[in-house]
């Protein structure tokens, strides 16, 4: 996991170094490259451990199976990367429109070539010395650097996400408009016993579902997409009793969304794009990716809580005093 970790985040600093030098370069002025302001760029270190992943599958291979497979792979992470920026932020990061063989100006075949050669090269010359150089680093040097990247990742990406989706004159609104939609299902016994189980850190399950589903909520307004279903879906995300770091099933993240949805089915029927929401929020852990956008979101919202709720400085409680009085309530 530390060699994950490190890989990750150094795979995208030197990403970030790569496309500064080359836009730069062709733009004769300093080009700061992606979506955030700080040195990386996430596309990279996800493509970084995806080709780290295959060179070793497929040390064997021919050197045409894998020139098609990395084409295929590079081609698809930066179509993909490229509608999410377009979708989500409304950014475009790079343009191919003035390029032939283009599609949609996120993709073409020129830039294919080059992935597709980088990552061969990757394959046969960085990749093996790589791995020899990974094992000579301290466990603490790489440890150290890891979480870093990923700290100030996380505080970088989560400034530009409050930029694009929470305006403060709007907050009061958006909650009075989410409370509205989801207090009806907070409402359920088979919900709020979440409260009785402490899900990250101090906060319980039932406080995690609700701030995943408020900001998926926020998120799927802004975009345009089915809020109702975003909100139904996140606040069932996590319908699960047991205390998953003592007890339940082995291998908890990858089995959890179907214990979920199986509790789910029992007390409220689901659409299919529900269904996916719940099945799919752990995605990239899940193999088969969301089908909806509105599954996308929660999954992502999820990550970035899960992931914020262990940082003190950035952990947030949503809705303290409706949950406290639902409880309430329900007790008298």
């Amino acid at each position: 996991m530390i060699n994950f970790l490190f890989s990750f985040s150094l795979f995208s600093v030197l990403g970030w170094i790569l496309e500064v030098v080359y836009r730069s370069f062709v733009n004769k002025r300093f080009v700061n490259p992606g979506l955030l302001s700080g040195p990386y760029l996430i596309l990279y270190g996800f493509a970084g451990l995806i080709l780290c992943f295959c060179a070793n599958l497929m040390s064997h291979a021919n050197i045409f199976l894998k020139a098609l497979l990395y084409g295929i792979i590079t081609t698809t992470l930066e179509f993909v990367s490229g509608v999410i920026s377009l979708k989500l932020f409304n950014t475009r990061l790079w343009d191919y429109s003035d390029n032939r063989f283009n599609y949609k100006g996120l993709i073409c075949l020129k830039f294919s070539i080059y992935w597709t050669a980088l990552a061969l090269l990757f394959d046969y010359f960085i990749y093996p010395n790589y791995m020899k150089l990974l094992d000579t680093i301290p466990i603490s040097t790489k440890l150290i650097f890891g979480i870093g990247v990923i700290v100030c990742m996380g505080i970088d990406f989560g400034k530009v996400f409050k930029a694009r989706f929470f305006n403060p004159e709007e907050e009061e609104t958006l909650r009075q408009e989410f409370w509205d939609l989801a207090a009806d299902y907070v409402k359920n016994p088979a919900i709020l016993k979440l409260n009785d189980s402490f899900h990250h850190r101090d906060k319980t399950r039932l406080m995690h579902v609700i701030e995943v589903a408020y900001i998926s909520f926020v998120i799927a307004k802004k975009m345009s997409l089915d809020v109702s279903s975003t909100v139904k879906g996140a606040l069932l995300h996590d319908l699960f009793y047991y205390d998953w770091l003592r007890e339940g099933p082995r291998l908890h993240g990858f089995r959890h969304p179907k214990i979920s949805l199986e509790n789910a089915r029992k007390i409220y029927p689901l659409s299919k794009k529900e269904e996916d929401i719940i099945k799919k929020h752990m995605w990239p852990l899940t193999p088969m990716p969301p089908l909806y956008w509105e599954s996308f979101v929660v999954a992502m919202v999820d990550s970035f809580c899960s992931f914020r709720d262990y940082i003190p400085c950035l952990r947030r409680y949503y809705f303290k005093d409706e949950i406290k009085k639902l409880l309430n309530k329900s007790e008298s």
